[in-house]
């Protein structure tokens, strides 16, 4: 039986657990280099003025996490695809509806990704 993560679903699900997990590797990777950065600021080895540049790797952490807990590729959606490795279903979404609704969904991630990076970087900032 087929889960609600392991099948395609408009504005829903886009992406399968091999996915996810690659999305969650990759935003740990990207939460580690932030620590790193912000050790670095700590430190003195990077300067405070590059502080707003943590915005990169938290940006990019928040998105690949909300990919993988939302089971949706912002970058599939926007391309009109979908990709269950797992299940080897992949493919392209024909519907324009349902196109619409993963786009309107994939930026709807991407918002909220930008937002949790700009309050997190500018807590930082301002903490240091």
């Amino acid at each position: 039986m087929a889960t609600s993560h392991s099948r395609y679903r408009a504005g829903v699900c886009n992406i399968g657990r091999r996915e996810r997990r690659r999305r969650y590797t990759y935003a740990a990777a990207a939460l580690v280099a932030a620590g790193a950065f912000v050790v670095g600021v700590v430190l003195g080895v990077v300067p405070q003025e590059l502080v707003p540049a943590l915005f990169v790797p938290l940006a990019l952490a928040a998105e690949w996490y909300l990919q993988a807990s939302k089971s949706f590729c912002a970058a599939l959606a926007l391309l009109g695809r979908y990709s269950f490795e797992d299940a080897d279903e992949h493919g392209a979404v024909e519907d324009p509806a349902d196109r619409a609704a993963d786009q309107q969904y994939a930026v709807q991630i991407t918002a909220t990704a930008v937002v949790v990076a700009a309050l997190v970087t500018t807590v930082v900032f301002v903490a240091l």
